[in-house]
């Protein structure tokens, strides 16, 4: 049997082959483009290439994806628990609090694995942070930009520009 650091250069490959499937699974079953699935294989291939060349991505996708295998296996257990208690999965399943847990865990794996993987990129940016080779002016279009008072009046106009396009729009 072959040790599992020895298999390290199939990583990428699987990373491929996990976001590949993925991303034309999910533009095949929302029917993004309603053109032809040569253009949901040409772009899944395009978003999965890109996974791939970007070894943070890779690293992303790598830690998440063992979590969510477990949390499915998981789920399953629990799933089928509460088939032999109640004797009909399709309430349990159907049930909008279901979808909502599960919708939550996927969440917070996701946003664990990124602040993992992303988190050291990103400190260097926040105030706060890590200011090495930036000029006295990148400091502060830094620090401007980082306000909180910067961030909520941005905020509150994307609110106000949606709340716009949804009232005009009729």
């Amino acid at each position: 049997m072959a040790d599992v650091s020895s298999l390290g250069y199939l990583m990428p490959l699987l990373a491929f082959l996990l976001v590949f499937i993925v991303s034309y699974a999910l533009l095949a079953k929302t029917k993004l483009l309603s053109v032809s699935n040569f253009w949901h294989i040409f772009l899944s291939l395009v978003i999965a290439i890109i996974f791939v060349v970007s070894p943070t991505a890779t690293q992303f996708v790598m830690i998440s994806t063992p979590w969510v295998a477990i949390f499915i296996v998981a789920l399953f257990l629990i799933l089928m628990m509460l088939t032999f208690i109640k004797g009909n999965l399709d309430d349990t399943v159907k049930s909008p609090a279901v979808a909502i847990i599960v919708v939550l865990v996927v969440l917070i794996i996701f946003v664990i694995s990124a602040v993992n993987v992303f988190g050291p990129l990103i400190t260097s940016y926040l105030p706060g942070g890590s200011e090495a080779g930036l000029t006295t002016q990148q400091a502060a279009a830094k620090h401007f930009f980082l306000n909180p008072a910067v961030i909520g009046a941005i905020i509150l106009l994307i609110i106000a520009a949606v709340a716009s396009w949804v009232l005009t729009k009729s």
